[in-house]
C-alpha cells in the first residue's frame, strides 16, 4: 500500500506546518502512513489528548493522515481552517515533489539511453565490416536488457544474408524463423511473445525507407522472467535508431542526430512551460552559433555549442509554471530558485556524461565578467568559452522577446545594452563578434530567419548603427589598454 513517504522527499515545509500547528494553535500533531504508522510529530501527546480528529491526505488518496489533538472540541473547530489550510499546501507539495521525481526518474531513463548509445557508437565507429557493427550492436543491447541469446538477421551491402549470433547457432536462427510465434510479425512492430518451450522472445523488425529488411530478436531462457514492456520499449526506441544505420553504415552520424532531435525536444517541452519563451532555446542556440562562427569554431565546437545553446534552460523543468510566467515582481524566494535552474540542469546532465565544455556552457550562461552572475559567481576567464558566448545571445533574445512584463526591444536598443556591459558583465570579443554577424551579408539569415518577430529599423540604419557600434567597441578597447 503507498504510503506519505513515497511521496513526501522534502520534510522541511511539513514540519514548519507541524511548528505553526503547535506553536501558534496549540494543538498536538502528527503524522502517520497509510497503515499508521508514525512519520512526524508525537503521537502520545495525541493519543492523550481530550479530542482528536484525522485529516487525510488526498493526493494521492489513502497515503496518510495529519492527526490533530485539542483540549477541547471548540478549538479544535477554531483551528479547522487553519488545519486545512496546511493540508492543502502539503498535498500541493506532495504534487509537487511528485511530478518532479517522475521528471527526474523520465531524464535519468533519458540519460542512460543517450549513454547507452554513445558507447555503442565509440564502439563500432571506424569499423566497415558490417558483419561486426552488427555483433557490436547485438551484444550491448543484449548485455542492457539481460537476453541469454540472441541474433540479427538482415540484408548485406548486396542484399545478401547477413546473420550475427549470440549463444546460438545459425541453425537455431533458422529454426526459430519459421517458430509459429514469429509468423504473425509482418506489421513491423516491436513484440513479445513466448516460445513453444516457454521461452520469452523479444522480436524488433530491422526497417528501411523501402520496408523490413531484417529483424533483431532477444530469447530470456524459462527459467528467468520474461521480457517486460519497458524493455519492449527501449529496444523499440534503439531499433528506430540503428534501422537506418543498418542501411547506410553511418551510425555515428545518426546517433547524432537523435541526440540533438532528443535535446531540441527537451528544450521545446521547457520552453512551453513559459507561452512568452516559446522558441528560446532554439533562437540562443542559433545566435551562439553565430558568435562561434564568426570566432572561428570548427564545425565539432559549432556543434557542441548549439547543444549546450538549447539545453542552457534545462533545470527550468523543475520551476512551476506559475513562476516563470508571472506577470508581475518576483518575491526573493522566487527569483532565488529562478537562480537555481542553471544548479538543476548541471544535476540533470552529469548522468549523460556529456564533455565538459558543453556542460559548462549550459551551466554558465548566467555568470558575469565581473563575478556578479550566478550561480557560482566565477569572475572573467573563469567563465568558460561556450558560457561567455551563450550569455550574450541569452541577454540578446531575452531583450528582443515579449515579455509579461514588457513589450519586446528593438535590435539596435538591445544591442547597445549589451554594449553597456561590456567588460563588467559580457565578453567584450563576444560583443564585437555577435554585432560583426549581424553585419549586412548575413543580416537576413541571422536575424529574420531565427526570429520573424525582431523589430528594427530599415537594412541600410541598421547597417550603418551596426558599423559604428563595432567601431567604437573597438577603438573602446584600445583606449582602455
Amino acid at each position: 500500500m503507498p504510503s506519505i513517504k513515497d511521496y513526501l522527499f522534502d520534510t522541511a515545509f511539513l514540519n514548519q506546518s507541524i511548528d505553526y500547528l503547535t506553536e501558534t494553535l496549540k494543538l498536538a500533531i502528527t503524522v502517520i502512513d497509510s497503515e499508521g504508522n508514525l512519520v512526524a510529530g508525537c503521537r502520545n501527546e495525541v493519543i492523550n489528548a481530550p479530542v482528536s480528529r484525522a485529516f487525510p491526505f488526498r493526493f494521492p488518496a489513502n497515503i496518510g493522515a495529519l492527526v490533530c489533538g485539542a483540549p477541547n472540541q471548540q478549538l479544535l473547530d477554531r483551528a479547522e481552517p487553519h488545519i486545512l489550510y496546511c493540508l492543502a499546501s502539503l498535498n500541493s507539495q506532495l504534487l509537487r515533489e511528485t511530478e518532479l521525481k517522475e521528471t527526474t526518474e523520465e531524464m535519468l531513463q533519458l540519460s542512460s539511453q543517450i549513454n547507452f548509445l554513445f558507447k555503442v557508437a565509440k564502439k563500432i565507429l571506424g569499423i566497415e565490416d558490417l558483419a561486426k557493427c552488427y555483433q557490436i550492436i547485438l551484444d550491448e543491447i543484449s548485455l542492457m536488457i539481460k537476453a541469454d541469446q540472441g541474433f540479427i538477421q538482415t540484408k548485406g551491402r548486396w542484399d545478401e544474408r547477413v546473420c550475427v549470433t549470440r549463444q546460438m547457432t545459425e541453425a537455431e536462427v533458422d529454426s526459430l524463423g519459421n517458430s509459429l510465434c514469429l509468423q504473425d510479425t509482418a506489421n513491423g512492430t516491436t513484440i513479445i511473445c513466448t516460445r513453444e518451450d516457454g521461452a520469452s522472445l523479444l522480436y524488433s523488425p530491422i526497417k528501411e525507407k523501402i520496408g523490413q529488411s531484417g529483424q533483431m530478436v532477444f530469447i530470456r531462457a524459462l527459467n528467468h522472467r520474461p521480457f517486460s514492456a519497458s524493455e519492449k520499449k527501449l529496444v523499440g526506441i534503439i531499433e528506430n535508431i540503428v534501422s537506418p544505420t543498418f542501411e547506410t553504415l553511418r551510425l555515428y552520424d545518426s546517433l547524432q542526430d537523435l541526440y540533438l532531435n532528443t535535446v531540441k525536444a527537451l528544450a521545446a517541452a521547457i520552453d512551453a512551460k513559459d507561452e512568452y519563451t516559446h522558441g528560446h532555446s532554439f533562437r540562443v542556440a542559433k545566435y551562439s552559433m553565430t558568435i562561434g562562427e564568426q570566432l572561428g569554431l570548427d564545425n565539432q565546437q559549432l556543434n557542441d555549442l548549439e547543444i549546450a545553446g538549447y539545453m542552457h534552460d534545462l533545470g527550468k523543468i523543475g520551476i512551476s509554471e506559475l513562476i516563470l510566467g508571472k506577470p508581475g515582481k518576483l518575491t526573493h524566494e522566487e527569483y532565488s530558485l529562478i537562480q537555481k535552474h542553471p544548479v538543476f540542469t548541471d544535476k540533470i546532465l552529469q548522468p549523460i556524461q556529456l564533455p565538459r565544455h558543453i556542460l559548462e556552457g549550459a551551466i554558465q550562461h548566467h555568470e558575469r565578467m565581473d563575478g556578479s552572475g550566478y550561480p557560482s559567481g566565477l569572475i572573467g576567464a573563469e567563465i568558460s568559452k561556450f558560457g561567455r558566448i551563450i550569455a550574450v545571445a541569452d541577454v540578446f533574445d531575452a531583450l528582443t522577446s515579449k515579455r509579461p512584463y514588457r513589450e519586446a526591444m528593438p535590435v539596435e536598443e538591445a544591442l547597445q545594452t549589451l554594449c553597456e556591459g561590456i567588460d563588467t558583465l559580457f565578453d567584450r570579443e563576444m560583443i564585437i563578434a555577435f554585432i560583426s554577424s549581424l553585419r549586412s551579408d548575413r543580416q537576413n539569415e541571422v536575424l529574420d530567419e531565427i526570429n520573424l518577430g525582431l523589430r528594427h529599423n530599415d537594412l541600410q540604419n541598421l547597417n550603418q548603427f551596426l558599423i559604428k557600434l563595432v567601431d567604437f567597441t573597438i577603438a573602446s578597447a584600445h583606449a582602455g589598454s
